[in-house]
């Protein structure tokens, strides 16, 4: 069998649609009822009800919009959209085998990815993007029942939660995008940057800092994997006296062994669970999620303190 390295460089022949710098009118027009509806949100002053902002992790298993029915027709766009158009920008750049080599990824999945990357295009719709919210169908998302939120569980969960994401960087559920791939943790350096870390870090914390600013009590619940909770610039959130809450899932040890661990696939899915939970009873302080109890899941106050909080699963 041919490795990576020797096997012929291969041409996948498609027309790149063009990368406007912004979103065009047309589009900004789209998204202003729901702007309208949820400007408390983004420019109000401070809204005595919300209290927190949980993060999360993406998912690499994605659907196309095509396969993601759009069972709500309100919708934002991403935060960031023009940092990640210069991301994609550069992903052109590379060619089928770079991108294989850059991603470690089999030949099926590296033209699945290279047609992503060249099929992208903007403005955003509902025709050629999706929510967020839906777009990731990971174990996480799997326990999140976002087909059937009420108006106000979308409008709480807008207000609570944000999704890091290696290409659009800070995502609201409700945000358009389209699928891709792009781990945050990949050796990638775009526009003379190290790392997508520190491609994101900056901008990525001040804009969720402006997010932070509308809540009473700044406090952030990190419910994301570490590869991506590293692009928070804590020095950043601690100057702006922001309080970050670590969640652990722990579960019996397998194999009918004493004690306790943390299975990811498992945790996953409690991340997911916490949101769904958060979502589905407008939960805004924080710490009315020690209540959270889905699947045998209990809070452990002799095992927590006050910013890392244990949850194990009887």
């Amino acid at each position: 069998m041919a490795t990576r390295c020797s096997r012929k460089k291969r041409t996948l022949a498609l027309i790149s649609p063009p990368l406007p710098v912004q979103p065009s009118r047309k589009a900004a027009i789209s998204c202003i009822p729901f702007l309208l509806r949820v400007s408390s949100v983004i420019s109000s002053p401070v809204n005595n009800n919300k209290k927190m902002i949980i993060v999360t992790a993406p998912s690499k298993t994605q659907k196309p919009p095509a396969e993601t029915a759009a069972v709500y027709r309100d919708f934002t766009i991403p935060l960031l959209l023009d940092k990640s158009i210069q991301l994609i920008a550069e992903l052109r750049k590379l060619s089928s085998d770079e991108l294989a080599a850059l991603m470690k990824t089999s030949d099926k999945l590296t033209t699945s990815t290279y047609r992503l990357i060249h099929n992208f295009s903007s403005p955003f719709h509902l025709q050629n993007a999706s929510h967020a919210i839906r777009t990731f169908q990971g174990d996480a998302y799997q326990a999140i029942d976002s087909e059937n939120y009420s108006t106000a569980q979308l409008d709480h969960a807008q207000k609570h939660l944000v999704i890091l994401s290696g290409l659009y960087g800070l995502l609201r559920p409700l945000d358009l995008i389209q699928p891709y791939r792009l781990e945050m943790g990949l050796k990638f350096a775009p526009s003379g940057n190290r790392n997508l870390y520190q491609f994101w870090k900056e901008e990525l914390t001040e804009k969720l800092v402006g997010l932070l600013e509308q809540t009473t009590s700044r406090t952030i619940v990190n419910l994301a994997s570490d590869e991506y909770a590293k692009v928070l610039d804590k020095k950043q959130l601690a100057a702006k006296k922001c309080r970050i809450v670590e969640i652990s899932f722990q579960q019996p040890h397998p194999k009918g062994k004493d004690g306790y661990k943390t299975i990811p696939i498992h945790s996953k899915r409690a991340r997911g669970k916490m949101i769904d939970f958060s979502i589905k009873n407008t939960i805004a302080e924080a710490k009315r999620l020690q209540q959270f109890s889905d699947e045998g899941y209990a809070f452990m106050p002799p095992l927590s303190s006050q910013n890392c909080w244990v949850f194990r699963r009887k």
